[in-house]
């Protein structure tokens, strides 16, 4: 009896990891965008750890709540812009640069332009309303969390990446993502990525309850 060949068209999903490492082989301007409490912090630990399993690198950081042995904290631009042929990680970006303040504005596009010229990839972490039109419009690639997509701004590069997405997640007000999920946009192509919890980095673990119920006798 002739034995028939199957051909597989429906492959089993896949963490994608290497879409996140990937985008770190050269210098180019990152952006994660995602609300609050949408696991933005984690994915920052896991790329730190999934990285150095990988390749020997310098980092930088700004703004991570756990402190990262191996890597130097910084808490000012000044400190950024010298900065050569690293990894730079910015957490709640918006905190570092004043994005509000209109006459600020080439001064934050200057030092960015520097420090992507001194050879770094740079890593911002912010909200969708952080992602002003002239900071989205440089980055080369966004890492997105869950977001609510009225949040983000109308006419910025963040909105048009988020609303072009077709995939089953978008929906009319919210790319709804779970904790463990992230969508890549690698400036061509777009990637799921499933991202573990990075257990030791969960500064909020030990928070106590607000509200204790009352035991009755």
């Amino acid at each position: 009896m002739k034995r028939t060949t199957t051909t597989k068209i429906i492959g089993l999903p896949t963490d994608n990891h290497e879409q996140i490492l990937k985008l770190f082989d050269s210098p180019k301007l990152i952006g994660l965008i995602g609300d609050r409490n949408s696991g933005k912090s984690n994915l920052l630990y896991w790329t730190i750890k999934a990285l150095r399993e990988n390749f020997h690198f310098n980092l930088f950081y700004y703004g991570l709540r756990a402190k990262v042995f191996g890597a130097v904290q910084i808490f000012s631009t000044e400190e950024l812009e010298v900065i050569h042929d690293s990894i730079v990680i910015i957490d709640e970006y918006a905190s570092l640069f004043d994005i509000d303040d209109r006459k600020q504005k080439k001064a934050i596009e200057n030092s960015l332009r520097l420090i992507n010229h001194n050879n770094n990839v740079i890593l911002l972490s912010g909200l969708p309303e952080n992602y002003r039109k002239f900071i989205a419009s440089k980055l080369d690639a966004m890492i997105f969390k869950q977001s609510s997509i009225g949040d983000a701004i109308n006419g910025s590069m963040v909105k048009k990446r988020v609303v072009n997405y077709g995939g089953d997640e978008r929906g009319s007000a919210v790319l709804a993502l779970k904790p463990n999920e992230a969508i890549v946009y690698n400036g061509i192509h777009y990637y799921k990525v499933s991202v573990p919890k990075i257990e030791e980095a969960d500064t909020k673990a030990n928070n106590v309850d607000i509200l204790v119920k009352i035991k009755r006798s």
